[in-house]
């Protein structure tokens, strides 16, 4: 595997891929970015969520798309207008997190409709999801938090993913190096499998969708690859990372990378299971 010098000139198709993450990188940077909603004191309020309320709805959201038979990259994306909702400082905000669980269930709930119905081809309608919430919410509720969720949001709704980051990520680092489409495929999927993990752990909202690809991608080739072949694949990262856009400072993408690597291969597989409970966490 030969890497290129990082002084080559890069090729139009470099470019355009290049260019393309930069304005992704640009929306991540800019007006999808999320704050630590949960532990921030400076509203001086004590929420009712916690991050085991967030990981529950992720994990039930899975459930739902994987009995649709939807990608589940829409989770991601729901998620993040959840968490970009809830970053924000205004009083229906303030409201979910001060509230109860039951408007945190709905607005997430609503921000899976509003994802499917943006990015998949298939429609599931508001009386769907009504029901697969055993009638708790009425589809005028849905609807109407659904009209909140695009006001505060201000219908930026196409956030950039991690999947898409590392995408266009693998893109430059191919023209770099010799990398067969074997495993660029594996690289790939492994990346969409810790994607996943990082969906599920709050400690990622805070985390720009580059880092984390960054992060996982450096996981994939230290973990797949021998020796010669992770460090020539993590040469070819460091040469995009210094020539294509703008990403966090190493010690950042490493500390992300070490979180990340814990949660995917030190504690297992922590998927819950969507159980009938008698709680208020009546959707499981």
């Amino acid at each position: 595997m030969k890497l290129e010098s990082s002084n080559s000139k890069l090729s139009w198709i470099d470019m355009s891929i290049a260019e393309s993450l930069a304005v992704l990188m640009q929306k991540e940077r800019t007006v999808y970015r999320s704050c630590d909603y949960l532990h921030n004191g400076a509203l001086g309020l004590q929420g009712v969520l916690d991050e085991e309320d967030r990981t529950k709805m992720v994990e039930w959201c899975y459930s739902v798309v994987d009995i649709c038979q939807l990608e589940r990259e829409s989770v991601a994306m729901a998620m993040e207008m959840v968490d970009r909702f809830l970053s924000k400082k205004s009083n229906v905000a303030i409201d979910v997190l001060v509230g109860d669980r039951i408007q945190f269930q709905l607005l997430t709930l609503t921000a899976l409709y509003v994802s499917i119905k943006m990015s998949m081809k298939i429609v599931l309608g508001s009386e769907f999801f009504s029901i697969i919430s055993r009638d708790l919410y009425a589809v005028k509720e849905i609807e109407a938090m659904e009209k909140i969720l695009l006001e505060e949001l201000s219908w930026y709704i196409t956030a950039p993913t991690c999947v898409q980051m590392s995408h266009h990520i693998l893109s430059l680092i191919s023209t770099h190096t010799t990398l067969s489409k074997t495993t660029l495929t594996t690289i790939l999927n492994e990346v969409e499998y810790q994607a996943e993990y990082s969906v599920r752990d709050y400690y990622f909202v805070t985390q720009r969708p580059s880092t984390v690809a960054i992060a996982a991608i450096l996981n994939t080739t230290l973990d797949r690859f021998d020796k010669h072949e992770s460090e020539d694949i993590a040469r070819a990262v460091f040469t995009v990372m210094s020539n294509a856009a703008e990403f966090e400072s190493m010690d950042i993408i490493l500390a992300t990378r070490k979180k990340l690597h814990s949660l995917v291969y030190g504690h297992g597989n922590t998927a819950g299971d969507c159980e009938e409970t008698d709680d208020q966490w009546y959707l499981y």
